[in-house]
């Protein structure tokens, strides 16, 4: 069989998503109800009451600080965002729980390539999908109850647009997506690597490597080396405060050590998963380890 035909694959990565589609769905229902009553715990029990702001302000500052009040959902929207597609990662191979549904999988007349290339589509971009409209539904909820209940009426969705249109320059937001992708490796791995309590296990492999380098960074005082990957040049303009007193802007100058550095994590990036990929190609049938090796 060949490694990759892209007939053979479409028609596979039909099938595999009408196979599971039932699993999507109450994916996306829980994610949703989670979601809806976060928003509601944001904006009806957390903070100032409602009723509170209606006796104190007007109608104008009611609606602007309602909406500083929706404002506060977005963050738990971005941690539960990350959450999710750490989670979609870790369970990379959740059709393979058992012996038959493992049996049947690895017997799909599909080469392993494109079976490996297929789970990551769907653990990747329908779970981001799959949340990115939860996100959107939960909030079409909040915003119906606030109607319904005589409240004004503020969508939280737009605000996730003013949070990633902020003003980061690209080679922040390149170091921001890096780590992002670094993390997500190591969760791919892990969905890989291990048969049982793939993000339980995981996540604490992850915390345990963690507090083992910490300690060794602490003790060797590795903290204390400057790498010089940015340097700050003072501008030219001079900025002047209500006491009078005036200070200089400074302007941020990434190093070539910092490209190197974003260049080496990708490689690294790139390991993990082809290192995925192998253990992937390992996974037998008959197998009562936690491990797939």
């Amino acid at each position: 069989m060949e490694n990759f035909n892209i007939t053979r694959f479409g028609q596979a990565l039909k099938c595999h998503f009408l196979v599971s589609r039932k699993s999507w769905i109450r994916i996306f229902g829980i994610y949703t109800l989670v979601l809806f009553f976060a928003n509601l715990f944001f904006t009806r029990v957390a903070g100032s009451g409602y009723s509170k702001m209606e006796q104190i302000c007007s109608a104008e500052d009611l609606l602007s600080e309602y909406t500083f009040v929706v404002k506060e959902t977005i963050g738990f929207g971005m941690v539960f965002f990350c959450f999710s597609m750490l989670f979609g990662a870790s369970y990379l191979f959740s059709q393979m729980k058992d012996t038959r549904k493992r049996s049947a999988y690895l017997l799909w007349p599909v080469s392993n390539g494109e079976k490996y290339i297929i789970s990551l589509l769907h653990s990747v971009i329908l779970m981001a999908v799959i949340t990115v409209v939860s996100i959107i539904a939960a909030d079409a909820l909040r915003v119906l109850i606030d109607v319904i209940t005589g409240r004004v009426m503020v969508w939280g969705v737009p605000f996730y647009i003013d949070f990633f249109s902020s003003a980061l320059d690209w080679q922040s937001v390149l170091m921001l997506i890096t780590w992002m992708f670094y993390i997500h490796s190591l969760f791919i791995v892990g969905g890989t690597l291990f048969r049982r309590f793939q993000f339980l296990s995981t996540s604490a492999v992850i915390l345990i490597v963690v507090i083992l380098l910490t300690i060794v960074i602490k003790q060797t005082e590795l903290y204390n080396i400057d790498y010089h990957f940015i340097e700050y040049e003072q501008g030219e303009i001079q900025h002047q405060l209500p006491d009078g007193s005036t200070y200089y802007s400074y302007r941020a100058i990434y190093t070539p050590r910092f490209y190197f550095a974003l260049l080496g994590g990708w490689l690294i990036i790139a390991a993990h998963y082809w290192a995925s990929f192998k253990l992937f190609c390992r996974v037998q049938v008959i197998n009562n380890k936690w491990l797939n090796v």
